[in-house]
């Protein structure tokens, strides 16, 4: 009888082989069914001759797009393998790579490819046998939603660049959380300040421009006290001319989350 079981076999988990024909595939029937169900993330155990899956759950059958018994007896590698694959796997064979996490991707029963996050382990069941253990993770929403915060981030600093006037975010702490041109224009901020989004830099950049140093910083600090104070100043610089400065409190949920000011040329 061949290591690897039969999918109507793997399907029911039960008639246990002889003792003296124990192996890999057994170990998974008789030890591992109940472990796997227990499991959220979408886990097969593996033979590492071959790499055939012996056991599947619920949650890999789910993930594939097929029953799980289905998943008995196929090449690990055939059904979740990317041009990286042939050495990860020749990697976890050598025990070099046995325990990382990596990101793979899955072909789904209909050829669609899933993003995944794989944990690859080797356990022995029994004396003398070992498997892999091999935990997938669906990342299709997870990057989704990366995509769109991505998109709404690109449209957040489209929004900004449109403004004719100099725009600073900043959170409760007064760390920079976004600014358009206009306003390292008007401030005259080194590129290589802004790029590092270096916080105290700037301020104390900032702190250097304006002729009265010390009424700038006790306004801030009012603003920074009164969460939800909205404001209008005039700001005179120490090389001449004025700025009109607002300031206005950043909510999220009604409960405030930073402050955004902007900067305009006044003379």
């Amino acid at each position: 009888m061949s290591r690897v079981s039969s999918a109507a076999e793997a399907g029911c988990m039960a008639n246990p082989m002889p003792v003296d024909r124990f192996n890999a595939a057994d170990a998974a029937r008789r030890t591992w069914p109940q472990l796997l169900e227990s499991l959220l993330d979408a886990v097969c155990l593996v033979e590492p001759e071959g790499l055939r899956i012996v056991a599947a759950n619920a949650a890999a059958g789910e993930l594939f797009g097929v029953e799980p018994c289905e998943l008995i007896g196929r090449d690990m590698h055939a059904v979740a393998s990317t041009p990286e694959d042939e050495v990860f796997w020749r990697d976890v064979a050598a025990g070099a790579a046995a325990g990382i996490v990596s990101e793979s991707y899955v072909c789904r029963a209909d050829g669609t490819p899933v993003p995944t996050l794989r944990r690859v382990s080797r356990v022995e069941p029994a004396p003398g046998t070992a498997l892999y253990v091999v935990a997938l993770r669906d990342r299709s929403t997870e990057l989704r939603a990366l995509r769109h915060l991505e998109t709404s981030q690109a449209e957040l600093q489209a929004t900004l660049e449109s403004i004719s006037d100099g725009v600073l975010v900043t959170d409760l702490a007064g760390h920079i959380v976004n600014f358009n041109r206009r306003f390292a224009a008007i401030w005259r901020v080194p590129d290589e300040m802004l790029l590092l989004r270096a916080d105290d830099e700037i301020a104390e950049w900032m702190l250097g421009q304006v002729s009265d140093p010390r009424a700038y910083s006790a306004r801030l600090l009012d603003l920074e006290t009164a969460e939800m104070m909205q404001s209008t100043d005039r700001i005179e610089l120490r090389a001449g001319g004025c700025l009109e400065r607002g300031s206005v409190p950043q909510c999220s949920r009604g409960r405030p989350v930073g402050r955004v000011f902007t900067f305009r040329v006044v003379r």
